[in-house]
């Protein structure tokens, strides 16, 4: 007897110290973080508003991109939009990310000849309206689950009858074990001499799921039973069924696992979880015993079924009754379009992740759920890599009929795209195909920019020239050292005398070399280092030309300092990191240094008006560039490098072209990158509205005789009006043409 109850002692001791380990083991996994939530990149935000040039093709496309769904029946539901005759009619999902939140409301747009004419809520017309931002990527780890974290009262009251009704309909009664559905399981197993029927409750799914391996053995099933009866003392069933909510898998997106209801109702609908229909919870509901088989999307028939299924179990549990069960059972199976990430601006997001990587261990990347704001504007970056895909089919297409200029190899292009009034990088194609090379030619290419490094020359001289300054423009050889150097006109052609705008506006070489030797070349190396050139640079006179090494981010943010009234933005790209709690981690804001005057800035801003107006760019008027806008060529020696870079008030572009290998392309920067320049800028234009450059103060306009530079008088035959520091402004009246 003794020994009876020894063993007896021992057992329960054995027993209790079995579930003591196991409580603990609980206790610990879901005090600590639950899950691991790959972190998102977002995009900016997109502003609409009355006035713009939008079509209402244009706004389906934006609202498909963002997984809108097209339907022609009333009522819609949030994250459903209906096309009308010059009008569209959305129902804007909420956007809820820690960080950032849009809510939820029915929007009206109407059109007039593909122009945004009226933006109409419920409260009545609304000036200004922002459309959600887009996930551009997701940061995950070697798991690779994809996640989007619900609470239970996110959770429709449909959602969760479907999936209690077919997966545990006793859930709210027992203790985290149905013995009825064990016995049963147990003995159709016993019977079968194997396992084949589960019976598990949803707690003990989730034991399975979130802490075991899925096994089927008798082992396995008793751990996951005591675990379920541990969970049921320790939590709610509401904290259950939204632990079971998020953890539940929900089929495969490529190499990707979709986990939980959250993320599936965005993946397969594209709705928030608390926007889903009846038909579209019992379809999710459905999955939940095999996901691949009943996925919508691979096996849309077996989807259906399942569903109605479901929607018939709810009926047979009271949980609808017979006209909604009807009603759904009759909708269609409609799935979100697009995928989600949209696979946009991956070069972009390269870059913010290298950004990331200087602040955050991988892991914490990969598993904390970080929401990443970044300045990408999702419509102007998938013009970018329009306009660089076609475009350089187009100039290869030109080149492949000359015999001297064909290669095999494919060009290469950069674009950025920048708001230059806060440094925001809008867009950003670091090459002709992520998919081919991930090499980010935009940070990393160094390449000569040729004749677009002028500006900057010119600049650097505006304290002792004017804009109607006479410069020498002769052939002439320079001596750098034991060598000597004399640079070329792209024509041959040597003017003698040629005004300062215009030997800018043709991009004149020797006029160029002659000017920069004359204010000295460490004071235009002072200049770009100001500009934020950073790249080496040598005081030879070819630099004057360009003959160094740039990268093309380098020249985006100099040209940004001319087109911001001479104070130096800081590019931004990464805007602010949120943690799933909603605290702000990282938050970058604009930054500005003044590095000229504005007044300075504009005097070659109007210079390279003058090359899109008549100097080398003036071709860009035949692209249907018919708006106000600056803008500068760069070609480098043997055309192995096309550069444009033009602004107008508000957008700064900047185009490269050449091979990796820098062969020549035989392209200059006019029949190269501005071509793209142009492709891109004309399909953009409801982004941008350019306006006249502004004239600031420390500037003044006077007529002045052509042939003098001095203040024209009547007898002036040519004058014309020319802008001036006040400090440089003539003052004299023209003494060649003055009455005696």
């Amino acid at each position: 007897m003794k020994i009876f109850f020894l063993f007896l002692l021992l057992g329960i001791l054995f027993l209790a110290g079995f579930y003591f380990y196991l409580y603990v083991e609980v206790k610990q996994r879901f005090e600590s973080r639950r899950w691991s939530v790959p972190s998102r990149v977002f995009s900016a935000t997109v502003p609409l508003y009355p006035g713009q040039s939008l079509s209402a093709e244009h706004l389906r496309q934006m609202l498909v991109e963002r997984r809108y769904q097209e339907d022609s029946r009333e009522p819609l539901r949030a994250g459903e939009f209906k096309m009308g005759k010059d009008s569209l009619m959305v129902y804007l999902r909420e956007f809820r990310f820690p960080g950032h939140a849009l809510s939820s409301q029915r929007v009206q747009f109407d059109f007039q000849q593909n122009m945004l004419t009226r933006i109409r809520n419920a409260k009545g017309n609304l000036a200004l309206l922002e459309l959600e931002p887009l996930e551009i990527a997701r940061l995950f780890g070697h798991e690779r689950e994809s996640r989007l974290l619900i609470n239970i009262k996110q959770v429709p009251r449909h959602l969760i009858d479907a999936v209690v009704g077919i997966e545990d309909h006793r859930f709210y009664v027992h203790g985290g074990m149905d013995w009825r559905g064990i016995f049963r399981a147990l003995w159709t197993d016993l019977r079968a001499r194997r396992v084949v029927q589960g019976g598990s409750t949803i707690t003990q799914q989730l034991v399975k799921n979130y802490f075991l391996q899925p096994e089927r053995s008798i082992e396995r099933k008793i751990l996951e039973a005591s675990m379920a009866i541990i969970i049921e003392t320790l939590y709610g069933k509401d904290e259950i069924l939204e632990m079971y909510m998020n953890e539940i898998y929900m089929g495969q997106k490529g190499s990707i696992a979709i986990h939980g209801m959250g993320e599936a109702a965005r993946y397969y609908f594209g709705r928030n979880v608390e926007d889903l229909t009846l038909a579209e919870a019992a379809t999710l509901a459905g999955m939940i015993c095999a996901p691949g088989y009943y996925s919508p999307l691979t096996n849309p028939e077996a989807a259906k079924e399942r569903r109605n299924t479901v929607l018939k179990r709810m009926l047979e549990l009271g949980k609808i009754n017979s006209q909604e069960f009807e009603t759904a059972r009759s909708e269609p199976l409609k799935v979100a379009g697009s995928h989600s990430p949209l696979s946009v601006g991956q070069y972009f997001v390269d870059y913010v992740r290298q950004q990331l990587q200087e602040l955050y261990e991988p892991e914490v990347l990969e598993s904390e759920g970080l929401n990443i704001y970044t300045t990408l504007h999702p419509e102007m970056a998938i013009a970018a890599e329009v306009a660089v895909a076609e475009g350089l089919k187009e100039l290869e297409k030109d080149l492949s009929v000359r015999k001297d200029a064909a290669s095999k190899k494919p060009l290469q292009a950069v674009l950025i795209a920048v708001q230059p009034k806060t440094g925001s990088v809008l867009a950003l194609v670091g090459g002709r195909d992520y998919g081919e090379s991930g090499f980010n030619r935009a940070l990393y290419a160094h390449r000569q920019p040729g004749s677009a490094i002028k500006p900057f020359v010119y600049l650097s001289a505006l304290d002792q020239f004017t804009l109607a300054s006479r410069l020498t423009d002769e052939s002439k050889t320079y001596s750098n050292g034991s060598q000597t150097w004399s640079p070329r006109n792209y024509d041959n052609r040597y003017r003698g005398s040629v005004s300062f705008r215009t030997a800018l506006e043709e991009s004149l070489n020797a006029a160029t070399v002659h000017l920069a030797m004359n204010v000295g070349l460490e004071h235009v190396i002072e200049t770009l280092r100001t500009l934020g050139i950073q790249s080496p640079l040598e005081p030879v006179p070819s630099l004057a030309l360009g003959a160094f090494e740039v990268t093309p981010l380098e020249l985006a943010g100099a040209y940004a300092t001319l087109d911001n009234d001479g104070q130096k933005p800081y590019l931004l790209t990464l805007k602010e990191v949120v943690t799933e709690d909603g605290d702000v981690q990282e938050r970058r804001d604009v930054d500005l240094v003044s590095v000229t005057a504005p007044s300075k800035a504009f005097l070659i801003t109007s210079a390279l008006e003058g090359v899109v107006e008549r100097g080398t760019a003036k071709n860009l008027k035949n692209l249907g560039i018919d708006f106000l806008c600056a803008g500068k060529t760069g070609t480098t020696s043997d055309y192995r490098d096309s550069w444009f870079i033009g602004y107008t008030t508000d957008l700064l572009t900047l185009v490269w072209v050449g091979y990796d290998d820098n062969q020549p392309t035989h392209l200059s920067g006019s029949s190269g990158a501005a071509k793209i320049w142009a492709r891109y800028m004309n399909s953009v234009r409801p982004w941008f509205h350019p306006q006249s450059f502004r004239i600031p103060p420390g500037v003044v306009q006077r007529m002045i005789c052509r042939d003098s530079q001095q203040l024209a008088t009547a007898q002036c035959p040519h004058k014309y009006l020319e802008y001036f520091l006040v400090e440089n402004a003539p003052r004299n009246y023209c003494i060649l043409h003055c009455d005696e």
